[in-house]
Order: C-alpha cells, then structure tokens, then sequence
C-alpha cells in the first residue's frame, strides 16, 4: 500500500515537470508574446509601402523558425498592393527580419502570423485650427 501510494506521488510530480517543459515547437501564445515588440516595426513597413486602390489593410507575415529560435525561411502576402510597392515592402520587412528573435526549440516552427490594418477617415480627427487669442477668436 505505500509503495503503491508512493508510485502515484512520484508519476504525477514526473507529469507536473513534463508540462512546464516547453514542447518542440513554440505556441501559437509564445509566438505572439515574443513578436509583440516587433509588430511597431511591421505597422510603419506597411503603412509606408502598403498603397494601391485595391489594398485591403491585410498583411501576412509567413515563417519558418530555426530550433535556434532564428527565422530560417521569411515570405509574404499583401492582398491588393501594386507589385512596386508590394517589392518596397518586402525590402523594409525583409531589413527586420535579422532582429527577429524567438525561443530556443528542438524543431523547427512553422507560423503565419496575420495583420489587420485599418484607415479611418473620422470627422473630426486631425489638426484643429485655432486663433491663439486669450480675448477668444472672431467669428467671420
């Protein structure tokens, strides 16, 4: 009875260290923890490069992760941006790529990680002009 007891405590601590081990690939959640100081980078990439009259705000960023935590293999897909602008953003995206640093792992990981943008033309929004006159401004 208290080897028997004994066996159990020992089997459920072994599966309490084998589920805060990582496992062989990231997590779609480490993925998005380790990318979050990235993402300020890909925005300015495509809001400078991402134009054409049929852009749809949509980037997405495909890649396959090294066990070193490297990214081995980058591509990309902007639905709607002209060809030339679509080859300057892959120009900018492709110069963060060597920054990009993700968790050490035995296998490689294979991720797509998608980008909504969006323009908003809010009435309202923007530089609002003023007189700078403690007496107040003049109507017309």
């Amino acid at each position: 009875m208290r080897w028997t007891l004994a066996a159990l405590v020992l089997a459920a601590a072994a599966q309490v260290a084998r589920a805060d081990e990582p496992g062989p690939t990231l997590t779609a959640k480490e993925l998005q923890t380790y990318f979050a100081p990235y993402v300020p980078d890909v925005r300015s990439c495509y809001v400078a490069y991402g134009r054409g009259p049929a852009v749809a705000g949509t980037l997405r960023l495909e890649l396959i992760i090294h066990p070193s935590g490297d990214v081995f293999k980058f591509g990309f897909a902007a639905p709607g941006v002209e060809p030339a602008w679509r080859d300057r953003l892959g120009i900018c995206l492709r110069k963060l790529v060597p920054r990009w640093h993700f968790p050490v792992r035995s296998r490689f990981t294979t991720a797509v990680l998608p980008f909504l943008f969006q323009r908003v033309f809010a009435p309202g929004a923007g530089p609002i002009e003023s007189c700078w006159d403690p007496r107040g401004c003049r109507t017309a």
